[in-house]
């Protein structure tokens, strides 16, 4: 198997996001983009409009008046917020697929659940000038753990074979797929994904993270915060069994990520209070996304 940056850049049939939503996205991080630029192009696909309202009308973003058009809805939430809800409904179904071992639908509970609690996580620390975490903003946080585990599903569809080892290994020696990977994947999968959200042509802020989030200590500076963000919100959810990802241990301890983000025994309870609610979020997010 080639390294990963090979491998993604070697699949000639990799999904790439749709073009309505590239030419969103770059709209939607252009300042110079007005409302009538971006209600042209949503024009073209109503299908994705009508998703996107419905996202945008549902509880997890708790707008007290319902929402009828795009442009209301930026003006509500922001240019983030909507581009963080515009690259959920492409991504979420663009990988559809099964095995006894790796359930799609839990990656995705899972995957959205990374998103939710990252987000949330972000919030509370933003809120705390003594947190080690730099100002990230939340919907960027949402989209990286999102995307997270983008490398598994890549890995799965074009690399099957070390794919199915690596869950085998997993499996039969209790262990993180992280932990299984080494010695079969060259790099990892958390490599495998960065260069997908790479080829995205997604910011900094989610491609470097997704990277090192496996390796708090080894990501730049400038980004660790963020990757200890994810670190943590993926412990979470494992510990409250909020979807699968191929992982078979019992997920230790987050000290790395507890560390970077300057959290004591005192500060996490009040970080990390009020995860059911997010958790009841996150389902909601996914059944309207797929519905």
């Amino acid at each position: 198997m080639k390294d990963s940056e090979s491998l993604v850049n070697n699949i000639v049939d990799l999904p790439t996001l749709p073009q309505v939503i590239t030419t969103l996205m770059t709209l939607l991080d252009d300042p110079q983009s007005s409302i009538r630029d971006i209600n042209n192009i949503m024009g073209k696909d109503q299908a994705l409009v009508a998703k996107i309202l419905k996202l945008v009308n549902s509880a997890f973003y708790a707008i007290p008046s319902r929402v009828s058009s795009i442009s209301q809805a930026i003006a509500i939430l922001g240019f983030k917020t909507v581009k963080s809800i515009v690259l959920s409904a492409g991504v979420i179904g663009m990988f559809d697929s099964d095995n006894d071992d790796f359930s799609y639908q839990e990656f995705w509970i899972n995957s959205l659940g990374v998103a939710t609690i990252s987000r949330f996580i972000i919030m509370r620390l933003s809120d705390d000038p003594l947190s080690g975490c730099a100002v990230v903003h939340p919907d960027t946080a949402f989209v990286a753990g999102l995307l997270g585990g983008i490398g598994k599903v890549v890995l799965d569809q074009y690399a099957n074979d070390e794919f199915e080892a690596v869950i085998e290994k997993a499996k039969a020696g209790e262990l993180s797929f992280h932990q299984a990977e080494k010695g079969i994947i060259p790099g990892s999968y958390a490599e495998v994904g960065y260069w997908l959200v790479k080829r995205w042509n997604l910011s900094e802020d989610i491609q470097i993270p997704i990277k090192f989030q496996d390796r708090l200590f080894e990501c730049p500076v400038e980004h660790r915060s963020m990757a200890a963000v994810l670190s943590l919100a993926k412990y979470l959810c494992r510990l409250k069994h909020f979807g699968e990802s191929g992982d078979f241990d019992h997920p230790p301890a987050p000290k790395a990520a507890v560390q970077i983000l300057a959290l004591t025994k005192e500060t996490l309870p009040a970080v990390t209070f009020g995860l059911a609610d997010e958790f009841e979020k996150a389902n909601s997010f996914l059944s309207m996304v797929r519905g």
